[in-house]
């Protein structure tokens, strides 16, 4: 008996000391896991603290390596007009005198922005590189390359576009209404863009292309009367305050460009098909009003020269055009991707270089070209220098777009610039007036 009472007790003192370090166990587990989910949570929160901080960090120096993109655009842009350009106008005058019209020569440094923002802004490999391409060491040099991010800009001209704002305002022009009139008439006029205006759009609307050309005019006007051609008509309606989101027509000058996505019978598709050959920033120069200053043109220019050498030709755009083989693509168009590539390596120096080879087809290419066959059978265009000169004319670029971006690790900053190089400076920003207009005045700026 008194060995049972002595296990007996044994054991239960034996169980008290489990019970007890299982409490013991438990609440070492509960403080574990509760620490390190407090460890867990501090970490979470200093790695996105510390994640925010390196991208408000990048997104700054991303901002102004686009800035500074910027004003290397300018710094291009003012060698461009200041030196390059009178220089390339003398040799083409010279080069005119001694083998006559019709050879371009051109030299735009801003095609070359991107290797020349390398040259600053790029890699010190890249930086290197471009050095002894041209033969200088840059070895010893400070401030080009970067040991972080890169910037880029993409420079192009608005002169070399059909400008909407011609005859907008309160002060509109009935001129250079008709002349707007008869370019986007003769840029929308080609077959291939026939199912745009004979299918509903994505609002139902079937249009046709002197429509959409009026409706485009009637945005920018002051007035609210109709715009046509021929004689006054009655009131604009269009009405834009019944659609699901209503509106008035702006009656006045467009902001943007692509404010022309809210005119009437504008849809998705001839926004695509068009927008790259419209702009909004107006050459202010009364002369040049609502022309199109083809040594501007750039890219894939051939539906922009098919379209104004249209314009040209048909003179009044109530009545069909005297020589119908203008209206004839299989005709104009390989004429006009002749002259776009011309235009793109050497320039046009004259409207007498259009002229040319439109009446000329079968010399305006050499016998090793490709398509030599074809343009011997072509049948010549006939139009005058006055009929082209009513809508385009050649003169050197005065209002340029940058699109510049700064990129450091993850951020990308983007900036839209339009620059006017003879434009007035009405707001200044800095106390140097004089530098600020000289280094060309900006119209839009836009940060993205």
């Amino acid at each position: 008996m008194r060995i049972w009472n002595i296990l007996r007790t044994r054991f239960r003192n034996r169980h008290n000391r489990d019970r007890q370090s299982g409490v013991a166990l438990l609440m070492t587990i509960s403080s574990l896991t509760l620490l390190i989910a407090i460890i867990s949570q501090f970490t979470y929160d200093t790695t996105v603290q510390l994640a925010q901080a390196a991208n408000a960090r990048d997104e700054v120096r991303a901002h102004y390596m686009a800035r500074s993109a910027v004003n290397l655009s300018r710094m291009l842009i003012k060698i461009q007009t200041r030196f390059i350009d009178p220089i390339m106008g003398s040799a083409q005058k010279m080069l005119g005198d001694a083998l006559g019209p019709g050879m371009g020569l051109s030299l735009r440094i801003t095609d070359y922005a991107g290797a020349i923002m390398g040259f600053f802004g790029g890699s010190k490999a890249e930086a290197a590189g471009l050095g002894s391409l041209i033969g200088i060491d840059i070895a010893q040099a400070k401030g080009l390359g970067m040991k972080h991010g890169s910037l880029d800009a993409e420079i192009s001209t608005e002169d070399g576009k059909i400008n909407l704002n011609c005859g907008s305002g309160m002060s509109w022009n009935a001129q250079s209404q008709a002349i707007l009139y008869q370019q986007l008439l003769g840029l929308m006029y080609s077959p291939r863009y026939n199912p745009m205006f004979e299918f509903p759009n994505a609002n139902g609307q079937i249009v046709e292309r002197g429509e959409v050309a009026t409706a485009l005019i009637d945005w920018a006007d002051g007035d609210e009367q109709r715009f046509n051609p021929v004689a006054p008509s009655g009131g604009e309606d269009y009405r834009y305050n019944t659609s699901k989101d209503p509106y008035r027509a702006h009656d006045n000058s467009y902001d943007t460009v692509e404010e022309a996505a809210q005119v009437y019978g504008m849809g998705a598709d001839l926004i695509e098909a068009f927008m790259p050959y419209l702009t909004v920033y107006a050459n202010s120069d009364n002369s040049r009003q609502c022309k199109v200053n083809l040594k501007a043109i750039t890219g894939d220019c051939t539906p922009l020269l098919v379209g104004l050498i249209r314009a040209a030709k048909l003179g009044d755009p109530t009545k069909p055009p005297t020589d119908v083989t203008i209206l004839d693509d299989r005709l104009i168009y390989p004429l006009a991707s002749i002259l776009c590539e011309r235009g793109a390596v050497m320039g046009f120096d004259s409207l007498d270089t259009i002229i040319s080879v439109l009446s000329n087809p079968a010399a305006s290419i050499s016998r090793e070209d490709p398509r030599y066959s074809m343009m011997q059978s072509l049948k010549p265009i006939t139009i005058t220098k006055e009929e082209l000169g009513k809508v385009a004319y050649v003169g050197t670029p005065r209002v340029y777009r940058i699109v510049a971006t700064g990129e450091v690790g993850k951020v990308k900053k983007k900036i839209t610039a339009i620059l006017d190089t003879q434009r007035d400076l009405f707001n200044p920003v800095t106390q140097n007036v004089v530098a600020e207009k000289a280094a060309g005045v900006f119209q839009f700026w836009r940060e993205e």
